[in-house]
């Protein structure tokens, strides 16, 4: 449904945003899309606008950069906006202050299937779990983070080769399907949201960098789960002859090893297989600390004595 009567303030600031903000865009009238301010990067320390300001730019939306979401004027200018709804995506936690300036309240995309794997990472939680079926929820905000009453939910498959990068391209257009869906069925009151079961709560806390390093004495089938949940950003590590590298595709080996773990298992021309506590690992991209992600194939080109190595 489409109703260019309704007023909505997007809130957004990653890739994930995007294909929420382009269907609403299309179907609603987006008033105004609030994003982080442009950030210093790289070695130029260049301004970086963030994925949602560079969309909104090409569809000439007006855009607030905002990173303080208390502030008397930011919020004086969005009340003076008068919207009908806010519609939150992969965006900070709003205060308790801003959750009354909209008529019908604020939606928000949770990429999980509420009340599992509430918090920061759900992604990246659900493939390290090795779980085979995610998805995502709309629900209305409440102060509380994560606990809203839920509006609607939809299933989505993990396949055998998803890794975090294309979960998470996959749920962020069936997440924009969803929001559409939501607002016309919220705002018509053709469903009733409802309370979270918190029986079924399981949480999804922030990474840490400590979860990036490649522990060889887990099993295969956890070390495969690793890479996946940190691929392609910002990559599972290890460590060989003092050099960090690493790992953004592998696949599983079921076999019985008799090397011990982290030694080189075998090597081909396009790949290598890496022994673990139970299983094998068979490596396809690498990346040498300070260099570009490269194919297995170079990697073993470069690194004439891999074959006695051992990965730490």
């Amino acid at each position: 449904m489409s109703d260019k009567s309704i007023k909505i303030i997007f809130f957004g600031n990653t890739e994930f945003s995007n294909p929420v903000l382009i269907k609403c865009a299309e179907s609603y009238n987006v008033c105004s899309v609030v994003t982080n301010p442009s950030k210093k990067m790289g070695r130029g320390q260049k301004f970086v606008d963030t994925p949602v300001k560079i969309l909104a730019k090409n569809y000439k939306l007006e855009i607030i950069e905002c990173d303080n979401l208390l502030d008397e004027g930011f919020i004086k200018k969005l009340k003076d906006m008068n919207p009908d709804l806010f519609i939150v995506v992969a965006y900070k936690i709003l205060p308790k202050s801003l959750l009354s300036i909209p008529r019908y309240g604020a939606i928000n995309l949770h990429s999980s299937l509420l009340p599992k794997y509430r918090g920061a990472a759900p992604i990246q939680r659900v493939i390290l779990n090795k779980e085979q079926v995610t998805g995502v929820s709309t629900f209305l905000i409440e102060p509380k983070v994560d606990t809203g009453k839920i509006i609607e939910q939809a299933k989505c498959n993990i396949d055998e080769n998803d890794n975090y990068g294309t979960l998470s391209e996959k749920l962020s257009h069936v997440g924009a399907d969803l929001v559409i869906s939501s607002i016309d069925k919220y705002l018509n009151k053709k469903i009733e949201p409802y309370l979270q079961d918190e029986s079924l709560v399981t949480l999804a806390p922030k990474i840490t960098k400590e979860e990036f390093l490649i522990d060889w004495n887990n099993e295969g089938s956890d070390i495969n789960a690793q890479i996946k949940a940190f691929s392609p950003y910002p990559g599972a590590y290890t460590f060989l002859n003092g050099k960090r590298i690493k790992f953004f595709q592998s696949e599983l080996i079921n076999n019985q090893s008799s090397s011990e773990p982290g030694k080189i298992d075998s090597i081909t021309p396009n790949f290598f297989d890496i022994a673990c506590t139970k299983g094998s690992l068979r490596i396809y991209k690498v990346q040498i600390e300070g260099k570009k992600i490269m194919d297995a194939k170079d990697f073993i080109l470069g690194m004439p004595t891999l074959k006695d190595g051992r990965f730490s």
